[in-house]
């Protein structure tokens, strides 16, 4: 968790692809997802371990003195592996989503990907909120609450220094790679994490992208979590007991889901955080609309 003045300038426009992906769900062994396989694994795995773009957390600068909104910044240029781990679980996604429609029974009122494939409308996984030792400690204690919920126990101490953290706080990507999902990558096997960078304003297509993804992963493999990275502009929308007069940087740990994706649930490490000065108006746990959340992380992004 880190304050700025102000926002940062990034440069260059990509094109995000909307990734698609329904979760496990007990299928028969004739349908079991053939599409992945060590070449695809090893692609999806090493993308977080190479260069890519600067984008710390901490960066920061003025920007036009726009504090109502996220507008005209373009989400954190990603490197092209990444991007080709993005499309390698696109594919998959993809293919397994269709393996699940066939074995799902339809409700003609299902409009939702979750709905569609039989998947629960709400889900949560275990509570592993911890507050965070250090004031730009958020992204160690995410990824110490994270691996808990994967049944894998790290302290934020370790955590910090395989996530090269510094005072300035955990970088969402850096010239060694993409720390999270890296970390995360290394220290657990139910899931291959990806990183999906959002530009300030996300389109419609992105927020659903996000509840497919959201549900995803709380049903995938006994459920994994996903990491959240918010820039938080003052005057605009914040997580719940974050001053909205302030610029935010902050990682936290997405947990759960309603109403199939469009209710994202959350757990915050500033709750309980001695050296977080506003620390005692942030509960533990928190859901807000899955649509505020993207606008949220729009110019970073999450880990899935």
């Amino acid at each position: 968790m880190r304050s700025a003045a102000g926002v940062a300038r990034m440069a260059v426009v990509i094109a995000i692809s909307a990734l698609t992906w329904s979760a496990a769900v007990a299928l028969p062994a004739a349908t079991a997802d053939t599409h992945s396989g060590p070449g695809t694994d090893r692609v999806i795995s090493s993308a977080a371990r190479h260069g890519a773009p600067l984008v710390r957390d901490a960066e920061a600068g003025r920007h036009g003195g726009d504090t109502q909104g996220k507008v005209g910044l373009a989400a954190p240029r990603m490197s092209a592996r990444m991007l080709r781990a993005n499309a390698e679980r696109q594919a998959k996604a993809r293919k397994f989503l269709h393996l699940l429609r066939q074995n799902a029974s339809a409700d003609a009122k299902c409009t939702r990907h979750a709905c569609r494939t039989g998947l629960p409308s709400a889900r949560d996984l275990k509570a592993t909120q911890q507050a965070q030792i250090r004031n730009y400690y958020c992204g160690p204690a995410t990824v110490s609450e994270m691996l808990a919920q994967l049944d894998r126990q790290v302290s934020q101490r370790t955590a910090a220094r395989e996530l090269k953290t510094t005072t300035v706080g955990t970088n969402w990507s850096d010239n060694s790679g993409y720390p999270v999902p890296e970390v995360l990558n290394k220290d657990q096997k139910k899931n291959q994490y990806v990183a999906v960078a959002l530009p300030w304003t996300p389109t419609r297509t992105q927020i659903r992208t996000f509840e497919t993804d959201l549900v995803a992963d709380v049903n995938h493999n006994g459920g994994v979590p996903l990491a959240g990275n918010a820039y938080e502009v003052a005057g605009g929308p914040h997580l719940v007991g974050n001053p909205v007069n302030q610029t935010i940087f902050h990682w936290f740990d997405i947990r759960g889901y309603s109403n199939y994706g469009t209710v994202t649930d959350y757990e915050d490490s500033v709750h309980g955080a001695s050296s977080i000065g506003w620390a005692a108006g942030v509960p533990a746990y928190s859901s807000m609309s899955s649509a505020a959340i993207v606008n949220i992380l729009g110019a970073r992004g999450y880990d899935w």
